[in-house]
């Protein structure tokens, strides 16, 4: 999923408009820097310091290590590397869930409808 830029001569800090568009793009721009998707995230934090120091910081490369430095754009951009086919998948995992919740004994007091109000515990958002 993860392309070699130097396989085909590209430069990584001038991308095509074809290449603007695919989801691997940060990592590809970010490549020459050693950035990969197995880059931790105290790494990521540093990335402007390499790339300044290789001459490569240009709007193009920050703007790759902007939407890679921060965890929730990272996590769509890791996302959006895995080709899932959801017509295909959704079906199963609807599946999945039915036999789960089948297997599960009633909550207490037998009601099985949960309200938001007694959720609100169980939900963080501390991204």
């Amino acid at each position: 999923m993860i392309k070699d830029s130097s396989a085909n001569g590209a430069d990584p800090s001038h991308p095509s408009p074809h290449e603007l568009s695919k989801p691997s793009e940060p990592y590809e721009l970010l490549a020459p820097a050693g950035v990969t998707p197995w880059t931790s995230h105290k790494d990521m934090q540093d990335v402007s310091f390499e790339l300044l120091a290789r001459h490569l910081m240009t709007p193009v490369t920050q703007q790759a290590w902007d939407e890679l430095r921060s965890v929730r754009r990272r996590l769509l951009v890791d996302l959006l590397l895995y080709d899932v086919d959801l017509a295909a998948e959704l079906p199963v995992a609807v599946e999945d869930i039915d036999r789960a919740l089948a297997a599960e004994p009633d909550p207490p007091g037998g009601n099985p409808t949960a309200h938001p109000e007694d959720l609100v515990d169980l939900i963080r958002f501390d991204v």
